[in-house]
């Protein structure tokens, strides 16, 4: 067989291969929930992480979106694996949606429109140009500088409509950020992936430093099957006003401070802080063997989140 055919089959050979073990990598983990070791930032950037290298993140990269967009996870927390990719030099490591910033993602921009010149004031430009009479010339510069004044008055009150939807979408899109989970995209040396792509255990202990993939407690067994039918789950309980500590599970996205604390009684700490130009709140309660965590951004809860001590 020749040698250009001999390499054309050992590379199919080797992207089938490649294939196979991309869709056991997701078979294994997309879908499956583990705890972060770090807080990752609100964006789909999230962390670099570099295979077999010292060190093995870029504090700097890390360090500036955590800056620029607050934290989507923060250690402890519990997230579901959305996405697992593959591609030619790094894996995407996709956790609660995988960070925001994605195509079709709002980039918060508003544009504003220009005010056209009006008829008139075309118009009095022409006559001005041919008027050879100077005090009727004047008049009408004195007309066409009222109607100037004018189309640029709108200009002003569009601008400043287009400043306060701008602030409003920035806002919006916060609370989207906090909601949209974030990413580790494992780097490897040129070639690596094509050689070889990592099997679900191997790739398990490159993220070590960064995802715990132990069973989380408290997990319903896997369902099997079966020809008897199960009685539904019953209600749960009203939120009561008691002040004694409450589960997570009735803490929803969009409540209120008031809401909460109707809920959990009032928290053991709190501090205040900055999601770019909107105010943030994270209020903690302390049970004997964990603790629940509650952040605000503009008053409103966008994420919780419960820890062992």
């Amino acid at each position: 067989m020749p040698l250009k055919q001999i390499l054309a089959l050992a590379w199919i050979v080797t992207l089938t291969l490649a294939a196979q073990t991309e869709d056991a990598l997701r078979r294994t983990f997309e879908g499956r929930t583990v705890r972060v070791k770090i807080d990752l930032p609100a964006t789909k950037d999230g962390l670099d992480a570099y295979w077999r290298r010292d060190p093995s993140t870029d504090m700097q990269k890390y360090s500036q979106r955590m800056r620029q967009y607050g934290p989507a996870l923060r250690s402890g927390d519990s997230v579901a694996i959305t996405t697992i990719r593959v591609k030619g030099k790094n894996i995407e490591f996709q956790l609660g949606g995988g960070g925001y910033g994605v195509s079709g993602d709002d980039t918060g921009s508003v544009s504003v429109p220009s005010v056209p010149r009006s008829n008139r004031e075309i118009e009095l430009e022409k006559q001005i140009s041919r008027e050879p009479d100077g005090d009727y010339r004047d008049r009408l510069k004195r007309d066409l500088a009222r109607v100037r004044d004018q189309r640029e008055a709108e200009e002003r009150r569009q601008r400043a409509r287009a400043r306060e939807l701008e602030i409003i979408r920035k806002q919006e899109i916060a609370n989207l950020r906090m909601q949209a989970g974030s990413r580790i995209n494992l780097w490897f040396k040129d070639g690596y992936l094509k050689e070889s792509v990592p099997t679900p255990q191997q790739l398990m202990q490159m993220l070590a430093e960064w995802i715990d993939f132990s069973p989380m407690g408290g997990q319903p067994p896997a369902r099997t099957s079966t020809n008897v039918t199960e009685p539904p789950p019953p209600p749960a309980p009203p939120p009561t006003n008691s002040g004694n500590f409450g589960t997570p599970g009735r803490i929803t996205r969009g409540m209120s401070v008031d809401q909460v604390h109707g809920i959990l009684g009032a928290p053991n700490n709190a501090r205040e802080g900055k999601q770019g130009d909107l105010p943030t709140l994270t209020e903690t309660w302390d049970q004997a063997d964990e603790r629940i965590e509650v952040l605000y951004v503009g008053g409103v809860v966008v994420k919780y989140s419960t820890s062992s001590r």
